[in-house]
């Protein structure tokens, strides 16, 4: 029979892959019913986590986890947000065009920002093996990655949505979800090949993560993606010492990504008639021709954004803007909550940025998550709104957690 320890670590383990797997749901079939699944998956996230802190408190003794301050800053945002949401529409009826059923919305975000944080409020983080929790996870997405790839050489990935040049990675994942994937998939080879005393085939797994994860990004054409792969090795370098390299980094991979992307775009065409690089040579090679789609209407989203924000400082206006979202997460927690919302969410997310640097010197084995955390934070300055965006929230709390409680095995050493 199992012991109650035995149980809570296979559970914690059973939370942390599912969430870590929740882009799998883009890999099934279009006629299923996707919001049941997405319900049901939720659902049974819960009652794991339910079942976790009714066995941690099972004794009468509640061994929370604190976190510090950032904490109160971080409750009291993602509260603020829930009831922006459910003011927006249930009250206002704010039109949007991110979502058809408002309450599907809510639902997703409490289960996404609220329910986890919670939920790692009691989690018994010293059960966690980093090396096989990374191993795990990189197992996971590159089992994604292996289909999407498949998808890619066989043509099922060329379905275009639009004349500017963006493409299906899959069955339903966008262009900027499959590039973000792809660079996960790097960053975890990268990070796991750097760890010491790992097996030969830790080692030949992550040389194939790292070849496929880059191989993606570039096939994506997701310039958010790129600018993040791009950011986070650069952090790597810093994170392992390499200071020196760092600055003389930033000008030769700006000027290989130059001198490579027509050459790269022309591969594509040519061996996979794929045309995903065709808005990133645009914005590069002619950023004047808004035909190409270069800033894809985000500069005018960033303009009206400012206007809301102006209008009302205080409280702000709402998360929408003409019924989009702004395509960043500052400015969204600006304009949607006013002054006070927008401080709270810049404290934490740069609290999350330097706990990622914080950790590493700690310990190798985080290199990860800490990678995870800063590439999140990039992809959400360009892309997806906080209310649905569940893998931001979970990188974010992991780095905020490890940071402040111990997160290791004994025998996870670097």
């Amino acid at each position: 029979m199992l012991d109650k320890e035995r149980i809570i670590k296979l559970l914690q383990w059973f939370i942390l892959l599912a969430m870590f797997a929740y882009d799998g749901f883009t890999y099934l079939p279009e006629e299923m019913d996707f919001a049941l699944l997405k319900s049901l998956y939720y659902v049974v996230i819960f009652i794991a986590f339910v079942l976790v802190i009714c066995l941690q408190t099972s004794r009468g003794r509640v061994p929370y986890q604190p976190i510090g301050t950032v904490s109160y800053a971080i409750q009291v945002f993602i509260w603020l947000y829930l009831t922006r949401l459910l003011y927006d529409f249930m009250i206002a009826g704010v039109d949007q065009e991110i979502v058809t059923n408002p309450f599907a919305a809510i639902f997703l975000y409490a289960n996404a920002a609220i329910i986890p944080f919670y939920g790692f409020l009691f989690f018994r983080w010293d059960l966690i093996d980093l090396r096989k929790l990374n191993t795990a996870i990189l197992l996971i997405l590159l089992i994604m990655g292996m289909v999407s790839m498949y998808n890619i050489f066989t043509g099922k990935a060329l379905e275009y949505l639009g004349p500017d040049g963006r493409f299906m990675g899959n069955a339903s994942m966008d262009t900027i979800a499959f590039g973000h994937l792809g660079t996960s998939l790097f960053l975890l080879g990268l990070s796991l090949f750097y760890q010491q005393d790992i097996r030969l085939w830790h080692k030949l797994l992550s040389i194939v993560s790292l070849v496929s994860g880059l191989f993606i990004s570039i096939a994506a054409g997701s310039r958010g993606a790129m600018v993040a792969l791009i950011f986070c090795f650069l952090a790597y370098l810093y994170m392992n010492g390499h200071k020196r390299k760092v600055l003389i980094g930033i000008p030769v991979l700006v000027a290989l990504l130059v001198a490579l992307l027509p050459v790269l775009n022309d591969f594509l065409i040519n061996t996979m008639d794929n045309h995903a690089l065709e808005r990133l040579y645009a914005s590069i090679y002619d950023p004047n021709s808004m035909d190409a789609g270069v800033t894809s209407g985000r500069d005018l989203l960033y303009e009206k954004a400012w206007q809301n924000f102006s209008d009302s400082p205080i409280i702000g206006t709402s998360f929408f803007i003409d019924g989009k979202y702004v395509h960043n997460s500052i400015f969204e927690s600006f304009i949607g909550l006013g002054l006070v919302g927008g401080c709270l969410f810049t404290y934490f997310i740069l609290y999350a940025f330097i706990s990622a640097f914080q950790i590493v010197q700690r310990n190798k084995c985080y290199m990860f998550f800490a990678l995870l955390s800063i590439q999140y934070i990039v992809y959400s300055l360009f892309s997806r709104t906080l209310s649905l965006f569940p893998i931001f929230w979970l990188t974010l709390y992991l780095v905020i957690f490890i940071k402040n409680n111990e997160f290791y095995s004994p025998d996870n050493k670097s």
